[in-house]
């Protein structure tokens, strides 16, 4: 008996499928913890540099204004948006201890010609004494200021590796590399929040980047390899709103634990509480194991999921006709690097893995530049998250029937270009439209959250069973790059405001009519389970995105013929 029949006889929706669809949505919630947590953790608070002395014991006996001595010390500078504003880093050379600071105004001119150092007495947090940040524990600012963009890219370089690292799972499983992965995910988020020095802080971010990737991946995989064709998209999507959940609930945590070393402790406790459930009753893919050649583990896991739902009479009978044996259609080919590679890039699939590798690249860049940098839902940093979070989950509901109405490319394609547009159109609306800027900003951050899970699924839908994780992985891999690269772009905004956003615009537009040219329309049809039935899928739209396909599947959710001889018998 072949996989997908005896998943379709075993019930491709019912109890044991709701059961993988909670599961999916609990384990998505740890890992917006993990992605997220910097917009907290590393907030920095308005700081200035140490007033000289004299001027701290002056201020302490007035009561009356004291700003324009305070003028005499620290100098004015542009900031990124060519506004006048007091510096943070820098203090006027002077030698205050000359003159009374009542004469200060009188002897020395509050400009920007005269001579200015750096905060060589350090710095004045302005901020509650309740609140603390990795900012302020690592010393992340001025001269120092490449730490913070350093550490979030190390965390996206983590996450790189976990991408890599997610290969693991075509060659040892789904579910004993998902739950390794989420054991040390929660170690090293407690790492983080003990961190004695940035080194360690670094490095533990690294942890946490790599095995929460490979948790998600594996997990996405895995509940779309035991359910059916119509639920597929249905089920996939789950983890994608226990993310957002997860996301909203950030904001709240955030609020409630101001110190950020308690703050990312919690988030830690949180995710062992989460992920301790999903390892336990987690199962092994049954279609993983029958191409592996496993058949009897194949058939006990396909009974566990008939019994729970209540299909166990009808799967036995099936299984006893087929003579208690399940395999999959096609060669099975091994799951070696060299292997993957030659699927991937040289089985006639390329160009449409690399679209979506591409549409993986500049997604992940956009995302977190909302994400992390922009404050256009709100000023305050917590509201900002919370909005940011609840605009993602109208664009999951829209973005389930989209796919099932339009399909996957035009999808992608109509919700990129959503994004690029209002990405170029964000920086250019002047500062008395506000309502104008959150539209705007809602606009493309529900597009490229709902973006995520198009080419999720496709990336999915277009590679065989054994080199799903590793098509995932890779892709994955591509969307680091464009995260790892985020920071030092929107860094640029110091030199030109406008850049980013306009590169990162023309960026996801040029994705989503790559993705309509080279990927393929996989609604209705069944995930291939080898390359020559991923090869067989030839709905391509190109320029004609109004094209229509013939339905290529059955009601029991067959597959496309893979070879001449299967399409010959069904002909006959």
């Amino acid at each position: 008996m072949d996989i997908e029949e005896a998943l379709e006889t075993a019930g491709s929706w019912g109890r044991f499928q709701k059961f993988m669809l909670l599961m999916s949505f609990v384990a998505g919630i740890p890992n917006a913890f993990a992605s997220i947590h910097f917009v907290f953790s590393q907030y920095e608070p308005h700081h200035h540099c140490s007033y000289p002395e004299e001027f701290a014991n002056y201020s302490t006996n007035r009561n009356g204004s004291t700003q324009q001595i305070v003028s005499t010390i620290i100098p004015l500078e542009l900031n990124d948006k060519n506004e006048w504003v007091a510096s943070r880093c820098k203090i006027y050379d002077r030698n205050y201890s000359k003159y009374p600071v009542k004469l200060w105004p009188q002897y020395f001119k509050s400009d920007n010609s005269s001579a200015t150092t750096n905060c060589n007495d350090g710095v004045t947090w302005n901020s509650p004494s309740t609140e603390n940040t990795a900012v302020m524990d690592f010393s992340m600012i001025c001269e120092n200021d490449w730490k913070a963009p350093v550490a979030v890219s190390l965390y996206q370089f983590g996450k790189m590796l976990g991408a890599l690292s997610g290969l693991s799972g075509d060659w040892y499983g789904r579910r004993s590399m998902f739950s390794i992965s989420s054991v040390m995910q929660v170690v090293f988020q407690a790492i983080c929040a003990l961190s004695w020095n940035y080194t360690v802080y670094c490095i533990s971010n690294v942890g946490v980047g790599l095995f929460s990737l490979t948790n998600f991946i594996l997990c996405f995989v895995l509940v779309n390899e035991v359910t059916g064709v119509r639920w597929r998209s249905v089920i996939g999507i789950s983890s994608f709103f226990g993310y957002n959940f997860g996301y909203c609930c950030l904001a709240l945590f955030a609020y409630a634990f101001q110190r950020w070393r308690i703050f990312v402790g919690v988030m830690s406790a949180a995710g062992a509480l989460l992920y301790f459930p999903c390892c336990w009753f987690c199962p092994e893919s049954p279609r993983w194991l029958a191409q592996q050649g496993r058949s009897d583990d194949a058939i006990r896991c396909l009974r566990r999921i008939a019994k729970q739902n209540n299909r166990e009479k009808q799967f036995v009978e099936a299984l006893r006709n087929a003579n208690n044996h399940v395999t999959c259609k096609g060669n099975v080919s091994s799951t070696g690097v060299v292997e993957t590679t030659r699927v991937l890039f040289k089985s006639g699939i390329a160009a449409r893995f690399c679209a979506i590798a591409y549409g993986w690249l500049i997604t992940s860049s956009v995302y977190y530049a909302f994400t992390i940098y922009s404050t256009d839902f709100s000023t305050d940093r917590f509201l900002n998250c919370l909005f940011g979070g609840l605009a993602e989950t109208p664009a999951y509901l829209a973005v389930f029937p989209l796919m099932n109405y339009l399909g996957r490319p035009r999808t992608a394609l109509l919700l990129m270009t959503l994004c690029g547009i209002s990405g170029i159109v964000l920086p250019f609306i002047p500062a008395g439209l506000p309502s104008t800027s959150t539209f705007f900003a809602i606009l493309g951050k529900a597009s490229v959250s709902a973006v995520w899970y198009v080419w999720c699924s496709m990336s999915c839908e277009i590679v065989p069973t054994l080199h799903r994780s590793a098509a995932l992985s890779i892709c994955s891999a591509a969307a680091r790059i464009g995260s790892f690269s985020t920071p030092y772009l929107m860094y640029t905004r110091k030199y030109n405001y406008f850049a980013p956003n306009v590169a990162m615009g023309i960026g996801t537009i040029l994705s989503g009519i790559l993705g309509i040219t080279y990927v393929p329309e996989t609604l209705g049809v069944s995930i291939p389970d080898t390359p020559q039935e991923a090869r067989q899928n030839k709905r391509f739209f190109g320029c004609n995105i109004f094209k229509s396909f013939p339905k290529t599947t059955s009601q029991a959710g067959s597959r496309i013929p893979a070879t001449e001889e299967e399409r010959e018998t069904i002909i006959q």
